[in-house]
């Protein structure tokens, strides 16, 4: 258990081989508005960086003269160890998660801070990424924005919002031993943040999301291609097993084997009856590794 943090805020950025993303993103904080009279500080994660991230971000620290910035290092590589050290390393009570690639709206910081501070029920809260794309998205990206972490589930109470501009109390997390490495490298699975979500609500505590506080978030034109679509729907798939087996305690049957088979397949064949080429592949992939990442488990 961790000693009484300081009242403020600590912007935690964890960022993975990010020097041409992490540029605009630090900007996005070093503008933000509202902040006087609060404590806050920006720590920025280095997950085994190979990369000039390091570099690059330690020369927009200086350049923007922001004095209350610290790069920490973890080298075990998944975005929640690397979340864990930056919640570890903050010295304030409250911690918001920026993406290496979200631009926070000028007021982003200020509002989720507020919330949290004026409702002691709720341990997280949540903003709305919109879409900033490279290039001009292709037909099949309306779709299939949520995949890319992109808009509002709900305005108002809900039980999950994405790791992406998450905002929560320091001291829901302070036993949190995260269970899932969420991305990883390469590695398209996730989920942690649903994993931490889960954690708060089992504490007692509601989350919120504001779909009227939003950020950008950039889609380079190298993710608006159907073969990264369809690594993701490979990465949703795996995501869905460990999430399930997380909360059936690891047990194969208990996650509704000839349910989930039932179910699958109904999908697929509604989307091959609608002739959807794109969602039926999305399917088959993510049907594809959810039975194998299950089978090896």
């Amino acid at each position: 258990m961790s000693m009484k943090q300081e009242k403020g805020i600590s912007v935690i950025i964890c960022f993975y081989n990010s020097s041409e993303r992490i540029g605009p993103t630090m900007n996005s904080i070093f503008l933000q508005e509202g902040l006087e009279g609060i404590s806050w500080e920006l720590i920025l994660v280095d997950n085994a960086s190979t990369d000039t991230s390091v570099a690059l971000a330690q020369k927009l620290i200086a350049d923007a003269e922001f004095p209350n910035a610290t790069i920490v290092s973890e080298t075990k590589a998944g975005l929640n160890y690397a979340r864990k050290k930056g919640i570890d390393t903050a010295q304030y009570d409250t911690i918001l998660f920026c993406d290496d690639d979200n631009w926070l709206n000028t007021q982003y910081v200020k509002r989720l801070y507020g919330f949290l501070e004026e409702n002691d029920t709720y341990g997280v809260v949540g903003g709305n990424g919109v879409e900033a794309c490279e290039i001009d998205p292709p037909r099949w990206f309306e779709k299939f924005k949520s995949i890319y972490a992109l808009g509002c589930r709900r305005d108002g109470d809900v039980t999950n919002v994405y790791g992406a501009g998450m905002c929560f109390r320091k001291s829901i997390f302070d036993d949190f031993q995260p269970k899932m490495t969420d991305r990883k490298g390469k590695s398209l699975s996730s989920g942690g943040d649903s994993e931490m979500c889960e954690y708060a609500v089992a504490k007692g505590y509601k989350i919120r999301q504001m779909c009227d506080n939003t950020f950008e978030h950039f889609i380079p034109k190298d993710r608006l291609t159907k073969s990264y679509l369809y690594r993701m729907a490979r990465g949703k798939g795996q995501t869905m097993v460990q999430l399930i087996l997380l909360r059936k305690n690891n047990s194969k049957m208990a996650t509704g084997v000839f349910y989930r088979m039932r179910l699958d397949l109904k999908k697929l064949f509604m989307h091959l009856y609608k002739l959807d080429r794109v969602r039926f592949v999305f399917e088959l992939n993510r049907i594809y590794a959810y039975w194998i990442t299950l089978i090896r488990a």
